[in-house]
């Protein structure tokens, strides 16, 4: 179980850190509006500026998050995830239509 409330800890605390990489970046450009005298410029810069590191924040919790489900599956031995090819769906496609065409024919 000590596994999973690390994983509480360490995912939990990303809307906090989202919420403060927006918060500062606004906070920061109306400080510098307020030095500058550009009063809404900066205050919308740093906002985006803010958005863009909580964007990187969630992309990155992301990849940690596949790292370690890809992890757990080979420990506890689950095989990986094979994606069907185009040929594989094509021919299951050939197949039930050729099955439903068999059927539809002996009625």
């Amino acid at each position: 179980m000590k596994p999973h409330y690390k994983a509480i800890g360490n995912y939990g605390t990303l809307g906090i850190e989202i919420a403060l990489c927006i918060i500062f970046g606004a906070g920061g450009g109306h400080w510098l509006d307020g030095k500058f005298h550009t009063e809404p410029v900066l205050m919308i810069l740093g906002f985006f500026f803010g958005l863009g590191a909580a964007g990187k924040a969630v992309h990155q919790a992301w990849k940690q998050m596949q790292k370690e489900a890809e992890r757990e599956e080979r420990e506890e031995g689950n095989p990986v995830p094979r994606w069907e090819t185009r040929e594989e769906t094509k021919e299951k496609a050939g197949g039930d239509r050729r099955a439903a065409e068999d059927d539809h024919g002996q009625e």
